[in-house]
């Protein structure tokens, strides 16, 4: 029996292969060792497995997982997982090998993940050979939620945000410009909380200066990585993610304007990394 694991910072996919068929699946919150402890992902999952996983039966785990992508990472994600399944053999991987190995098999290509975070990466069919780094939410991730919901955030602090649009956001949520403040700078997560704004830029994507803000997240996702991997036209680029999948037509322009296109997105790559591992 096999698990295998795509976690972000918001929630992990789990699906259980049995002879070489899936059994199931379940989701828990998502493990960005960079945003939690081996304690409290080792609390977290004792708590959210489902009662009926027998884990003394499950002999190999392919975790991938976001912000894995150093030996102190994965180590991170691996003792949390470890006193959970001791007789387990525990793969922990970057998401970003995951995404690839969901999107293009055994084939290359550029692959990006556009979720909470972003990252991009080339894939030469069974390697990462190059990766733009992403630099997380404070200084990166261009193209992801959490630099979409800063760059709201910040025109909306400014005072640049249409007074209609701003007072509709901070009567939602129950905001104040201070409170704002508070979340990103005092309180835990503050991705989750950018990452979150992009659900009301969704349902109000009709409007212009909203329309302007997901057309300049994904141009800086193409100046500040796409355009950096050597002959990118001459690869197929494929998208996973929710901000991917929920922005798609706006990601599509923008791939248009650099000569190529996205010709595949996925919402959640778990059900593509399963059919990975089964073939």
């Amino acid at each position: 029996m096999i698990l295998i694991a795509d976690s972000g910072s918001t929630n992990t996919d789990w699906i259980i292969i049995d002879n070489n068929h899936i059994k199931s699946s379940f989701t828990t919150v998502g493990f960005n060792p960079y945003f939690t402890t081996s304690n409290k992902i080792h609390n977290d999952l004792k708590s959210q497995l489902p009662k009926t996983l027998d884990t003394k039966i499950i002999k190999h785990i392919f975790f991938y997982g976001s912000g894995c992508s150093t030996p102190e990472m994965k180590n991170l994600i691996f003792n949390g997982l470890q006193p959970l399944f001791n007789q387990t053999i525990i793969e922990v991987n970057h998401d970003l090998l995951g995404a690839a190995r969901a999107l293009f098999k055994n084939n290359p290509g550029i692959a990006l993940i556009l979720g909470t975070g972003a990252n991009t990466c080339l894939y030469d069919g069974k390697n990462i050979t190059k990766n733009i780094p992403s630099l997380g939410y404070i200084l990166g991730d261009e193209g992801g939620g959490d630099y979409l919901g800063k760059l709201f955030v910040t025109e909306l602090l400014y005072g640049n945000i249409p007074e209609k649009i701003s007072n509709v956001f901070l009567a939602k949520y129950q905001l104040t410009k201070s409170q704002i403040m508070q979340k990103i700078y005092k309180e835990e997560n503050p991705n989750k909380f950018l990452a979150s704004i992009c659900e009301f830029i969704n349902a109000n994507i009709t409007e212009e200066h909203l329309i302007a803000l997901v057309y300049r997240s994904f141009t800086d996702l193409f100046e500040k990585h796409i355009i950096k991997y050597k002959n990118f036209t001459n690869y197929k680029i494929r998208a996973i993610g929710s901000i991917a999948y929920y922005f798609k037509d706006f990601l599509n322009e923008v791939a248009i304007r650099y000569n190529t296109n996205i010709d595949l997105i996925v919402k959640n790559p778990i059900q593509e990394l399963a059919n990975y591992h089964l073939d």
